[in-house]
């Protein structure tokens, strides 16, 4: 029987998975669009070892208006999901968070409470960057929450075009105080090739700290992590992928500290070619 953490209202398993990442609310953005659906996702992830998600609905802070946030909404959501996945029988515990687009002021939007960081531990924060570019202000904000008590969680870098091009781009970022997470769909391959080299990249430089799911239904985008667990065993050694799905996520939904080895740079290989005009040179 695997033993269990308690920490407040929650009851995590020390053996399963730990997911940060996952659109499992329905109705609420491009997720599971029933309740139906979202009890399917949470079966999903039980079955390939996942203890816990965070839902993670989409928030731009910088489109809300004035007075308005889903953070109940969310919380209500969570408590209703929680029930009907209870009265199945599915061993998941479901928290709050919210995946936050990348806009200038967000410290104000944490403080004043419109949206949730990671399992509501008011300590992690998931946020998105666009997918083609890093927008100037970025590294001034990861600065501002650091300063401020948060640290952001980067989700899915491999997905951004700059961060393709240049995975050294994460930097820093990291420095500044940031954390990063890959998706599971990208070591997969299941977001083509470059973004899967990337996230390569990344997890064996210490670019990135966790793999998430990002899962968003039961089928094309399911929210498991064993194949990526496996694949991420052969790239940096079993100890160390387990704690990319299990050890640094469950110290994040706890509000724990968080420690990481400092990044490698990444240095790219000289292509044949280079070599040939070299040598013919």
């Amino acid at each position: 029987m695997n033993s269990v953490i308690t920490s407040g209202d929650s009851s995590l398993s020390t053996e399963g998975f730990m997911d940060i990442h996952v659109h499992i609310l329905p109705g609420l953005d491009d997720g599971a669009k029933t309740e139906r659906d979202a009890i399917a996702m949470a079966n999903i992830a039980a079955k390939c070892g996942t203890a816990g998600v965070v839902a993670t609905p989409h928030i731009d802070p910088s489109c809300l208006p004035p007075g308005c946030s889903q953070v109940e909404a969310v919380r209500r959501a969570v408590a209703s999901l929680q029930e009907s996945i209870d009265s199945y029988g599915i061993s998941i515990q479901v928290m709050p968070g919210t995946e936050i687009a990348m806009a200038p002021g967000l410290v104000a939007y944490l403080t004043r409470g419109e949206v949730i960081p990671v399992s509501d531990s008011g300590k992690y924060v998931l946020v998105e960057l666009p997918f083609q570019t890093i927008p100037s202000y970025v590294e001034e904000e990861i600065f501002s929450m650091a300063a401020h008590g948060y640290i952001p969680i980067i989700a899915h870098p491999e997905r951004n075009a700059e961060v393709i091009r240049n995975p050294n781009i994460l930097i820093p970022f990291l420095a500044a105080g940031a954390l990063a997470h890959v998706n599971a769909g990208s070591l997969v391959g299941r977001e083509g090739q470059r973004p899967q080299q990337t996230a390569e990249i990344l997890l064996g430089h210490g670019l990135a700290h966790i793999i998430a799911s990002d899962g968003h239904s039961a089928t094309s985008r399911q929210p498991r992590l064993d194949r990526a667990f496996e694949i991420a065993s052969r790239l940096v050694g079993e100890d160390e992928a387990l704690k990319m799905v299990r050890d640094i996520p469950r110290a994040i939904t706890l509000g724990e500290d968080v420690h990481v080895s400092e990044p490698e740079v990444y240095k790219a290989r000289r292509k044949w070619w280079h070599f040939r005009r070299k040598e013919s040179s």
